[in-house]
C-alpha cells in the first residue's frame, strides 16, 4: 500500500512538472485569443526561448538574466507575430508556420555552428532554475515527494494563472481586451485602440512562453536537444481550446495534459513498447479536441432550437 502511494506521489510530481510549461504558453495563447489574434507560434517561440536560456546560463552563469533573455526573445516574436498580423493583415497561419519553421532551422543551425552539434548539448556543471523547498512540507512523507525539485518558475506558473484570472475578469483592462475579442467595432466606438492594444497584449504575453523556455532546457536537467519543444506549443493551444481562452481553466487542462505525458515517462520501464509511450501526449490532444468539438456542436444545435 506505501508503495502504491509513493508512486501515485511520483506521477503527481511528475505532472506537475510536466504541465507547468504547457500551462505558461496555455496562457500566453489565451490572452491572444481573447483579443482575437490567432497565434499558432507558440512552438517556434518556445523553442527559440528555451534556446537562447541555455545558451546565455552556458555563457553567462546568470540565472536571472538568463530568464530575462528568454522573457525578451519570446516577446520579440511574439511581437513580430502580432505586428504582421495585427498591421499588415497577415494570414495568422502563415505567418505562424513561418516563425516556426525559422525557429526551428534557426535553434538547429546555431547548435551546429556553437556547439558543432546537431543533437543534443549539455553541461552538467551548469546552474540551472533554482529549486524551492518547502520548510514543512519536505519533512512530510507523501507530500515531499509530490513537490520535490520544483523551481521557483513551476510555483510562478501557477500563481501567473491566478494573476491573469485577476487582470482579464477583474480589471477594466481585462474588460477593454475581452471587448476586442467580442466586438473590433464596438470596443473602437468606446475609445479604444484596438490594434495598438492587440499588438501590447499579445507581446508582453510572450513573456509567460520565454519562462517555459526556462523549464525546458534548464528545469530537471540543464540541457537543450533539438526540437527541444516536443510540439508542447501545439499541445498548450489544445489546452487554450478546451478552456477557451480562461487562465483557471488552463489549469485543469494543461494538468490534464500534463498527466498524459508523464504516463508516458513512469510507463518508460513496462512492457509497453517506447514508441507507443511517446504517443500518449498527442492521442490525448487528439481525443480531447475531438471531444471538445462534438460538445461544441451539440450545444450550438441546441441553441438554434
Amino acid at each position: 500500500m506505501t508503495n502504491s502511494i509513493d508512486y501515485l506521489a511520483t506521477v503527481f510530481n511528475s505532472t506537475l512538472r510536466q504541465m507547468t510549461p504547457i500551462l505558461l504558453v496555455a496562457l500566453c495563447a489565451g490572452v491572444c485569443s481573447k483579443v482575437k489574434v490567432f497565434n499558432i507560434a507558440l512552438e517556434g517561440t518556445l523553442l527559440t526561448s528555451a534556446f537562447f536560456a541555455f545558451l546565455t546560463q552556458y555563457f553567462l552563469g546568470n540565472i536571472w538574466l538568463t530568464i530575462v533573455v528568454a522573457m525578451l526573445v519570446a516577446m520579440l516574436l511574439t511581437f513580430i507575430m502580432s505586428f504582421c498580423i495585427v498591421r499588415l493583415n497577415g494570414k495568422p497561419m502563415i505567418v505562424g508556420m513561418a516563425i516556426n519553421t525559422f525557429s526551428l532551422g534557426f535553434t538547429t543551425f546555431m547548435l551546429s555552428i556553437i556547439f558543432d552539434t546537431k543533437g543534443t548539448v549539455s553541461d552538467m556543471n551548469m546552474g540551472g532554475l533554482p529549486k524551492v523547498t518547502l520548510p514543512i512540507i519536505k519533512d512530510i512523507p507523501i507530500l515531499g515527494t509530490m513537490f520535490a525539485n520544483l523551481t521557483v518558475v513551476d510555483y510562478a506558473a501557477f500563481l501567473l494563472a491566478i494573476v491573469m484570472y485577476v487582470i482579464m475578469y477583474k480589471t477594466v483592462i481585462g474588460f477593454r481586451l475581452r471587448a476586442i475579442g467580442i466586438n473590433h467595432a464596438a470596443a473602437s466606438s468606446l475609445g479604444i485602440n484596438v490594434a495598438r492594444n492587440q499588438i501590447i497584449s499579445t507581446t508582453l504575453s510572450g513573456a509567460m512562453i520565454g519562462l517555459a523556455g526556462c523549464l525546458l532546457s534548464l528545469g530537471a536537467v540543464t540541457v537543450f536537444t533539438q526540437n527541444i519543444s516536443s510540439a508542447r506549443g501545439y499541445i498548450a493551444l489544445a489546452a487554450n481550446n478546451l478552456c477557451q481562452g480562461h487562465p483557471i481553466g488552463a489549469l485543469l487542462s494543461s494538468a490534464l495534459f500534463g498527466f498524459t505525458q508523464s504516463l508516458g515517462r513512469v510507463l518508460q520501464n513496462t512492457a509497453i513498447k517506447q514508441q507507443l509511450l511517446e504517443c500518449i501526449p498527442y492521442i490525448a490532444t487528439i481525443i480531447a479536441m475531438a471531444v471538445y468539438n462534438a460538445i461544441a456542436r451539440r450545444r450550438a444545435k441546441a441553441a438554434k432550437l
